[in-house]
């Protein structure tokens, strides 16, 4: 039997452009479901903490994660920062996690995970070593991701090797990149990969030909700062030439705390147009608005002043506002 060329399909489940940080997709083929970086966070931004509407965001997002995650035959972890997984404890300011809702999402899995081992920062070697101590209480079983492939039925999971969480030579580390293949379909999903900022980065990602790519754009938010210039501009030319080859494109993360992005991914919708191709949020992908809560955040405490308990929650010591829910 001939296989259809759309086969696959993902499912955005938490975005920026969905209201909080991650890439948590659930990619599904005729015989398998996929759960990618199953995990959420928000940030500090403009010395503010969230807004109740991003925790409240948060929460939602949560629990469909959690929802969905019991559809999932396979989970997969690309890097071990705390919006593409969910730590085995309690912690309520950014991340919402609690080892039980940890537990509800690896229980009787099959994990393919970045190899806390090699490749990896001293930050998420430990936290990666930490999650597959708890994971292997629970999974069905683990295995390392990078660079390696997996074949369940007639879907196969194809691992790129570790590429840097930004550009070459990144401290923040490094991640795996994943293509789904079913018959002639392949879907690709590479999160962090920022633009991509690294060349060689673009040439694995046209080597598998995706029909859909789900990509993190640059943080713009950061450039001249933390990243330079150079890079980011790296990233604009890089995800331009993506936008030639690649039928959609799903652009979210990191370029949507931004409110301009739209403006910043000109020379790529003009190319992807050209092409007849397709750049979209994750929240589009879906048939939603955009909802970029973090760069509104500022307007977020103007325009909807939080109540006097959440204030003084804000003000508690940290330690009891990582075990304390926000009144919301």
């Amino acid at each position: 039997m001939k296989m259809s060329v759309k086969d696959i399909t993902v499912a955005p489940l938490a975005f920026e452009s969905l209201g909080v940080r991650s890439m948590s997709s659930l990619i599904k083929t005729p015989d398998l479901s996929i759960l990618v970086d199953p995990g959420l966070s928000l940030g500090i931004r403009f010395n503010l903490l969230p807004h109740p509407e991003e925790y409240r965001t948060r929460a939602q997002l949560r629990r469909r994660l959690i929802d969905e995650s019991r559809k999932a035959d396979v989970v997969t972890v690309s890097h071990y920062h705390h919006d593409h997984y969910t730590p085995n404890y309690t912690e309520n300011v950014l991340i919402g996690s609690t080892p039980e809702e940890a537990q509800e999402i690896i229980q009787d899995k099959t994990l393919l995970l970045k190899d806390f081992r090699t490749k990896i920062n001293p930050s998420q070697r430990r936290r990666g070593w930490l999650f597959n101590r708890f994971a292997e209480k629970f999974s069905r079983r683990i295995h390392i991701a990078d660079g390696n492939r997996f074949q369940f039925g007639a879907t196969e999971l194809k691992f790129s090797h570790p590429v840097f969480h930004g550009g070459s030579g990144s401290g923040l580390g490094w991640v795996v990149m994943l293509t789904v293949i079913y018959g002639e379909d392949k879907i690709t999903h590479t999160s962090d990969v920022q633009g991509p900022m690294d060349e060689a980065v673009v040439g694995t990602i046209l080597s598998d030909e995706p029909r859909i790519l789900v990509l993190c754009g640059p943080p713009l938010y950061l450039s001249g700062r933390l990243v330079k210039e150079e890079q980011i501009e790296l990233a604009r030319a890089n995800l331009t030439k993506l936008s030639q080859e690649v039928s959609t494109v799903i652009l979210d993360h990191h370029l949507m705390r931004s409110p301009d992005w739209r403006d910043f991914i000109e020379p790529a919708l003009q190319a992807a147009e050209l092409n007849r191709n397709t750049i979209r949020s994750a929240a589009e992908h879906a048939q939603l608005p955009n909802r970029l809560l973090e760069c509104r955040r500022r307007e977020l405490y103007s325009e909807n002043p939080p109540c006097r308990e959440f204030l003084k929650w804000t003000k508690l010591p940290e330690e009891r506002r990582r075990l304390e829910p926000p009144p919301i």
